[in-house]
């Protein structure tokens, strides 16, 4: 893809940003161990920069989608900018003083993975039972509308339905669907309010398809024992995580680190 742009442009990278899925190895560049992805391990930096012959600079999704609304939505100002996004996954990245919060191996912020609940006990692609993304992610939350509807009693002739087909139902007055969503804002509440616990952020800002569309329903009040930050949907149209590799990687390389 890169070639093709090369190719149709005419202009040549000094240097590549990689936005990718992690868990990841930022030491050796890579993807490891993904739930999402079959295999153990899959190298980026070196592969690309050694096709391309220019430095590239690897970041999980969401800490580029961070340091992409910070640098291009409305939020430089901010002190500390949670992202984060709902789509097949649930993920965050967290910029605090301009710095991006990396963690040991580049894989800090997993909110997607803290627990949430203890009652239905739904399993993580992960493996582990309770997590945010099992309930409230756009692969998550078919099985868990299963599972509710098997124990509210609920109508039990629902065909299977996607995500984005409960919230479409739920937004068009489905009693059933409106419940359940009802639930799934509960979820996310627990969710936020650790969120805001554990990075006390002055803006979250929200991405990915389901919060674009259904931020309405799906984010209802979680004040807690912090101050409540703002709350925004993304203006950047799912774009912040490329623009934000991108200006990552145009940094590091004007710093010297390519």
């Amino acid at each position: 893809m890169i070639e093709s742009a090369v190719e149709k442009t005419g202009l040549s990278p000094e240097c590549v940003g990689i936005s990718t899925a992690g868990p990841v190895d930022l030491k050796s560049g890579s993807v490891v161990n993904s739930p999402n992805m079959k295999a153990d391990e899959i190298f980026l930096t070196s592969p690309i920069s050694s096709a391309l012959g220019v430095p590239s600079f690897m970041l999980t999704d969401c800490k580029a989608g961070a340091y992409g609304e910070y640098v291009f939505g409305r939020h430089s100002g901010a002190d500390t900018l949670v992202y984060l996004t709902m789509s097949t996954g649930i993920g965050a990245g967290v910029l605090s003083k301009g710095g991006i919060f990396q963690g040991a191996d580049g894989n800090a912020c997993e909110v997607g993975h803290f627990t949430v609940d203890t009652v239905y006990n739904m399993q993580c692609g992960c493996g582990c039972v309770g997590h945010w993304e099992a309930y409230s992610s756009g692969s998550g939350m078919p099985n868990f509308f299963a599972e509710w509807l098997k124990r509210s009693g609920a109508d039990l002739g629902y065909a299977p339905l996607s995500s984005g087909q409960i919230l479409f139902a739920a937004r068009n007055g489905d009693a059933i669907c409106s419940e359940f969503v009802s639930e799934v804002s509960k979820i996310n509440s627990r969710g936020l309010s650790s969120v805001v616990c554990a990075y006390n952020p002055d803006v979250i800002v929200l991405d990915g398809p389901l919060a674009r569309e259904y931020a309405d329903l799906l984010i209802g009040d979680f004040g807690g024992y912090l101050r409540c930050p703002q709350v925004c949907v993304t203006e950047l149209e799912g774009n912040a995580p490329l623009m934000g590799a991108g200006a990552y990687a145009l940094r590091n390389l004007k710093d010297g680190k390519g």
